[in-house]
């Protein structure tokens, strides 16, 4: 309600609130936060709701999955008093003992179809699992040998519990070449079980023990190397490298056995790896650089399964491995973990298809709200058994509220000949189209300015491009991985100044300038890498740490001059950026030294390529065994370490700073990053790209200038190509999916 001003009348609203409280029986204040509500109160506040509302008909989807057995007697009684207000109750739920508590009516349905409504006074406990579960058990499954028991036992789990306690007491043990299937229904513990044996949950207690020796794992790097794996069941958010290629994806959990002396990667065993594993599970792709979000479920998930079999692992746990994949894919897969199996790996396979795990599980354990309900053999298990099993007995209890992610295949609607684009001579589509428009351009200026090809303009071209890219790159590597830095310009203004005041010591020249040089770099790289570190361990966005840290920044840089310019600085020192004598450009040497150095760190080492891995999916690369904080620190770093350098060179150009030096330089870095073709949303990105980025801004400035544009409509120009460049960006993933 509103009053003529058409302001709230919050006390008609209060006391309107109140009463639909009072009458669904609780007196709770509802001037409260609902975040201090207990999950029943929060129940009883949306029950409030639908009286508030006068519903008519009223869902409740597991309502108690969440509740205590007190609770939920709680919770039965207000749906009592809807039902006699004559709302119509829909109770959607897994649990025989409240569908004949409650229920007048029962439906099952059973893969997405209505099996029969009936009323509940013909219905059976008996005849509800059947339906649940079906009579139609066929199997178009190859028959399969069950494994001794008597083989060597390779997984075993003991008394094990996590800190949220999801899982309770759970033992069992899975044989080499066995493949052990685990079945529950919604909030049985499934999920949770795999994640804490892989390390992604924590464990309060209980005891992993891998071919007899006990295994403390608290993160899914050393899950790996104790030699087990894991096909999560959000193959798109948990499994997947989306802004990846097939080939980085399949080989990023074993990057460290396709490098050279441990760091230097080696593409050519990578791609000899990776066409064995494609040709193995006859994946059907264009090429092994085609993204992996091009493929289809099925042979997307065929990539995950065989990054785990390049890494040979004791013990494979899989979570709902053929979800979202069609008929032919689901067999196919099927026959593989028989063959993986059959190798001698320990197989987990969780899956909520009741058929799939009789026809493909050699034993299969029941988990209902978190504990072991039975263990049976296959030979002897039947449908109704394992029903009964996975059912819950007794009242409502504490238990899983998670649901299972459902993802349809993803499928590529790219016409053939644009797909073909991102491997068009080796190039990205972004970088041939910078290409071509620098090229342009380039001959634009040429054919319509005097001067603009004569060897000192083209020189001074080169140098403010090489400039640029120092800039261009340390935006660019912390956006691939994720993050993004708009501190550059003001980092930039403080390690120059540090170099600067050093320069004015009394020391000699031969002295003061190592040193200044060192310095300027070395407070560069600690500037960048404290970002990183602030945003870890505060948890905190990096946009929101380097927007405080660009007036820190500032400020120190500010307090160092006391308002004073540094100049006259040794000419030895000018001899870095140009040397008079020879003419040799060193800004321009040291630019494309810089970029060589990090086209071989993104491309040929473990820790560049991570950063891709990160950027593109943080849950996926986590779950790969690489550490998101030490890359997430790599990258400020290398950042910081860049700046500290564009610093040092540009006070060797110009041989003076001040105080506001840098300023607003951080926006043009994140321009040229981002022109260039690194996606804002990370995961993306090239050094050619931020070279062409660079040099068409330089371009673009040339003919501003020769069109007599100055000042805020420069900056207004800039900012459209940014947002261009994004909007390109977005449509072209857009078209890609």
């Amino acid at each position: 309600p509103t009053n003529s001003l058409g302001l709230v009348q919050w006390r008609e609203v209060n006391a309107a609130a109140q009463q639909a409280v009072n009458q669904v029986g609780e007196g709770i204040r509802v001037q409260q936060p609902a975040s201090g509500l207990s999950v029943a109160h929060r129940h009883m506040t949306h029950i409030a709701n639908a009286v508030v509302q006068r519903a008519s008909i009223v869902i409740l989807d597991e309502p108690t999955s969440a509740l205590t057995a007190q609770e939920a007697d709680w919770l039965f009684a207000q749906i009592t008093r809807l039902k006699q207000a004559g709302a119509g109750i829909i109770y959607i739920s897994h649990r025989q003992d409240e569908i004949f508590r409650l229920a007048d009516r029962i439906t099952v349905l059973r893969d997405g179809r209505k099996v029969w409504t009936r009323p509940c006074s013909e219905v059976t406990p008996d005849s509800l699992v059947a339906a649940m579960v079906g009579r139609e058990q066929a199997s178009t499954a190859e028959p399969h040998a069950s494994k001794s028991e008597a083989s060597d036992v390779r997984l075993q789990v003991s008394q094990l519990n996590d800190r949220t306690g999801r899982l309770r007491n759970v033992s069992f043990q899975v044989h080499d070449g066995e493949i052990l299937g685990i079945y529950g229904l919604v909030g049985a513990g499934r999920t949770e079980l795999a994640e804490t044996i892989f390390g992604i949950r924590q464990t309060a207690s209980g005891q992993i023990q891998i071919d007899g020796q006990t295994q403390t794992i608290t993160s899914p790097a050393k899950a790996l190397r104790a030699g087990i794996g894991l096909v999560p069941e959000d193959r798109l958010r948990q499994g997947l490298f989306s802004g990846l290629s097939v080939r980085a994806n399949t080989i990023m959990s074993t990057l460290a056995q396709w490098t050279r002396w441990r760091f230097f990667t080696n593409a050519s065993a990578e791609r000899t790896a990776t066409a064995s594993i494609v040709q193995r599970l006859s994946v059907k792709h264009r090429d092994l650089a085609q993204p992996i979000r091009q493929l289809s479920g099925g042979n997307q998930q065929k990539i995950v399964l065989g990054r785990w079999l390049l890494a040979q692992p004791r013990v494979l746990i899989l979570d709902e491995p053929t979800r979202g994949v069609d008929v032919g894919a689901k067999a196919e897969i099927h026959r593989l973990l028989r063959e993986i199996a059959n190798d001698g790996c320990a197989m987990v396979m969780i899956s909520s298809d009741l058929t799939e795990v009789l026809a493909h599980a050699d034993r299969i354990l029941v988990l209902c709200e978190g504990e072991v309900a039975a263990c049976l053999p296959t030979a002897t298990a039947t449908p109704e058994t394992i029903a009964r099993a996975a059912l819950p007995n007794d009242s409502p209890a504490e238990s899983d509220s998670s649901t299972p992610v459902h993802h349809a295949p993803a499928t590529s609607h790219v016409p053939s000949w644009l797909a073909r684009l991102p491997s068009l001579g080796g190039f990205a589509w972004s970088e041939l189209g910078l290409m071509a428009i620098v090229l342009a351009l380039f001959l634009w200026l040429g054919w319509t300015s005097d001067n603009f090809l004569q060897a000192a303009n083209l020189a001074n071209l080169l140098g403010e491009t090489a400039f640029w890219t120092l800039l261009g790159l340390a935006a660019a590597t912390v956006i691939i991985a994720g993050g993004i830095d708009i501190s550059v310009g003001s980092l930039l203004g403080l390690s120059a100044a540090v170099a600067g005041l050093i320069l004015k010591t009394d020391l000699p020249a031969v002295c003061a300038i190592p040193l200044a040089v060192v310095a300027g770099i070395a407070v560069g790289t600690a500037g960048g890498t404290l970002n990183g570190w602030l945003s870890l361990v505060g948890r905190i966005h990096p946009i929101v740490v380097t927007l405080g840290m660009i007036f820190f920044y500032r400020g120190i840089t500010i307090a160092l001059l006391r308002g004073q310019q540094i100049t006259s600085l040794p000419p030895a020192f000018g001899a870095l950026a140009l040397h008079r004598d020879t003419g040799i450009r060193g800004l321009i040497l040291v630019g494309v030294g810089a970029v060589v150095v990090a086209y071989l760190f993104l491309n040929h080492t473990r820790p560049g390529r991570h950063l891709y891995a990160v950027g593109a999916s943080p849950t996926a690369a986590r779950l790969a065994g690489i550490s998101h904080a030490v890359s997430w620190l790599i990258a400020f770093a290398i950042s910081g370490l860049l700046v500290g350098i564009a610093a040092v060179m540009e006070l060797s150009s110009s041989m003076q700073m001040q105080a506001q030096l840098g300023k607003g330089w951080e926006l043009q870095a994140i321009a040229i990053a981002v022109i260039g073709g690194v996606s804002i949303t990370g995961g993306r990105g090239s050094v050619l790209g931020v070279v062409l980025g660079a040099l068409l801004l330089q371009l673009v400035n040339s003919a501003l200038v020769r069109w007599q544009i100055q000042g805020s409509q420069i900056d207004l120009i800039f900012g459209a190509m940014i947002l261009v460049a994004v909007i390109v960006d977005l449509s072209w993933r857009r078209l890609e999916r």
